[in-house]
């Protein structure tokens, strides 16, 4: 049989099969799912415990082991693996192919570690469970400011961070290469030793100001009024005008007598962002399941 001749030959048949493939194709294309960011699932989480100090072998008696024992009695679990280091554990945990719905077993995940918590020796940091590795950052919006110093930036990030997670689609928002900021309170010791004074007094001083005790409340027939008791520090200026009582004498000296007291960063930083060469912030989106 010549299919060609045959289509010639039927050439209304030909048409209207043609037309059937065209509207199906485009109707297959249109209904077909897409998303610029697709998500995937990700079946693997890692569980992190610290415990400062300890020996590798220490970390893997005490903390390690323990642990996967409680882990390996959850049934959708597929394998283990583990890492015991200085300090530190992590463990990851990886779930058979055949489950899709994740949320449900990271719970159960969570349960047995903090089932496995009190068995643990003290002074651990952890266990941390981290399920998050299947979150997809694919817009990344980069904030740049002439003259501004990264704490400005900071706070136009924050704002620009609350009005993008009232866009339904958004899922999170996170922001990369904001500088942790600090106050520096620099001394000389020379200086320190003619007046009498140590490093750890000076720390002990400034310690015993900044404390945040609760100060009751009074309570009336028509209201409660909380009381808040002052002295913590408000600002670089109140901690330059702090008075620091000099050993074996009368005398009182504000700490900006003693030291230099400035505001900086944390350095060297732990990261950070530039946007065509200048240095900034960026906001990075994740979608929720099904966005686009």
């Amino acid at each position: 049989m010549n299919i060609t001749r045959l289509a010639i030959d039927k050439n209304r048949v030909t048409v209207v099969l043609l037309l059937v493939l065209v509207v199906a194709g485009l109707t297959a294309w249109a209904n077909m799912p897409q998303s610029e960011d697709p998500g995937f699932t990700i079946r693997i989480a890692m569980v992190i415990t610290y415990l400062p100090g300890a020996s590798p072998e220490r970390v893997e008696q005490l903390v390690t082991d323990k642990l996967e024992k409680a882990i390996q009695e959850m049934p959708e679990l597929d394998y283990v693996q583990s890492e015991s280091k200085g300090g530190v554990s992590v463990i990851f945990v990886t779930i058979q192919q055949r489950y899709k719905e994740m949320r449900p077993i990271w719970d159960s995940l969570r349960r047995k570690v903090d089932r496995a918590r009190p068995t643990l020796p003290d002074g651990i940091i952890g266990p941390i469970v981290n399920d998050e590795f299947g979150d997809v950052f694919g817009t990344i919006v980069n904030l740049t400011g002439d003259g501004y110093s990264y704490a400005e930036l900071k706070e136009v990030a924050d704002e620009v961070r609350d009005e993008l997670l009232l866009i339904p689609e958004v899922a999170k928002v996170e922001i990369y290469g904001a500088q942790e900021e600090r106050i520096f309170v620099e001394y000389n010791n020379a200086r320190l030793a003619d007046l009498g004074l140590s490093p750890l007094q000076l720390r002990s001083i400034l310690g015993a100001r900044n404390i945040i005790n609760p100060g009751g409340d009074i309570r009336t027939e028509d209201e409660e009024i909380v009381l808040e008791p002052t002295g913590s520090f408000e600002s670089v200026q109140d901690l330059r005008r702090t008075l620091i009582a000099i050993p074996g004498s009368d005398k009182l000296l504000y700490l900006e007598d003693v030291a230099t007291i400035r505001r900086g960063y944390v350095d060297p930083p732990e990261t950070k962002m530039r946007a065509t060469g200048e240095p900034g912030l960026a906001l990075a989106v994740s979608l929720r399941e099904g966005g686009n």
